[in-house]
């Protein structure tokens, strides 16, 4: 063991820091970015603007609804993702009231389509089991 100190290592250290602070910050703004753009779209398909039903073929109709409700669970995902890094970098958890709103929010862009609707509920269900089963 060395009897000098090395003032280098404390530097090094609060460089790493906040090289990671920084890196959180990206992800945060990077996956609230992603969560938007799936907003849009979601609002674009499920609020007919365009519009992919296809009364005839029953199997491009549920692809459709497939495509519909993958866009507002990923929007639900990222959006989770970025809200919960942001809580956790300011250090505080993501509480129930926030992620009862994502929720909220992730159903209301269902709510012209029932088998959407659905589907979406289902999914939402689902990933909220997943990522509390996945927390530490």
């Amino acid at each position: 063991m060395s009897k000098f100190k090395n003032p280098n290592i404390k530097k090094d250290i609060k460089k790493i820091k906040n090289a990671d602070k920084d890196f959180s910050y990206r992800t945060v703004i990077f996956s609230a970015i992603i969560g938007v753009i799936l907003f849009i779209l979601s609002l674009i398909f499920n609020g007919n603007i365009i519009s992919i039903s296809f009364e005839d073929i029953l199997l491009l109709d549920i692809m459709g609804i497939i495509f519909k409700t993958t866009i507002i669970l990923l929007f639900f995902f990222f959006m989770t993702i970025s809200v919960g890094n942001y809580k956790d970098l300011t250090g505080k958890p993501l509480n129930w009231k926030e992620l009862f709103g994502l929720f909220l929010l992730s159903l209301i862009q269902s709510s012209l389509n029932g088998a959407v609707f659905a589907f979406t509920f289902l999914g939402l269900i689902f990933l909220i089991i997943y990522l509390y089963l996945i927390q530490e």
